[in-house]
């Protein structure tokens, strides 16, 4: 872990982050984003998870984690006051500096599962951001532990965030939360490159184990 302290040269609006509830009625793990960056202070938009908001009160105690193509980053801060301008926010107490872990390089395996892909979208509802999935299936082509290559009907841009649900392909993983960050149109389908940006460690180090044991199984198919 490295110990970062020019904090502006990594927080920036529109950020999707994950924000961990470390204190309070609803400790949790929930999704949100960074709306406005100032000298003193973050606002975010109000946490939610599976489309509810998480009724934050001042002096409740989070964690942020988010990544980017800099690494994956985490730092502790407090709520100071809700604000309702556009849309209903969190003002937050701005870090004094980020930990920063840097994002490992996964082996990737060809595969063939079958998963449910839903795209997040909000919309603002009463001035409290709303989630909306549009879900399709899709067939994950190839998986490591930091991301998959995934086929869909499902339409798909660069920088959408997507849930994959793993319907039972392996073991037991709960959601999973990625961004898209690349895509091509293959005959009114979307292969699009995933990358992992909110997945438990465990879950994680399932999906590495799925891939050591299927590279044993493709290795004994070509023998």
């Amino acid at each position: 872990m490295e110990k970062i302290t020019r904090v502006d040269s990594y927080l920036e609006p529109n950020i999707k982050i994950t924000v961990d509830v470390l204190s309070g009625e609803f400790q949790d793990r929930y999704d949100s984003r960074i709306e406005i960056v100032d000298k003193d202070y973050l606002y975010i938009s109000v946490p939610t998870k599976n489309a509810i908001p998480a009724p934050l009160t001042p002096g409740t105690k989070i964690e942020v984690s988010f990544i980017t193509d800099k690494g994956r980053f985490s730092f502790k801060s407090e709520v100071v006051e809700r604000i309702k301008e556009n849309i209903l926010m969190l003002k937050v107490k701005k870090p004094s500096f980020l930990m920063r872990k840097e994002l490992r390089k996964y082996f990737r395996v060809e595969t063939h599962l079958k998963v449910i892909i839903c795209k997040i979208n909000y919309n603002n509802n009463e001035n409290i951001p709303e989630m909306v999935k549009e879900c399709d299936f899709g067939i994950i082509k190839d998986i490591s532990g930091g991301g998959i290559k995934i086929v869909t009907e499902l339409p798909l841009q660069a920088e959408n965030i997507v849930e994959i649900d793993f319907n039972g392909t392996i073991n037991n993983i709960k959601e999973v939360f990625g961004k898209v960050v690349r895509v091509v149109s293959l005959n009114n389908k979307y292969e699009a490159g995933i990358e992992f940006i909110s997945i438990r460690e465990n879950d994680r180090d399932k999906i590495i184990h799925y891939v050591f044991k299927r590279q044993i199984e493709l290795k004994k198919m070509q023998k």
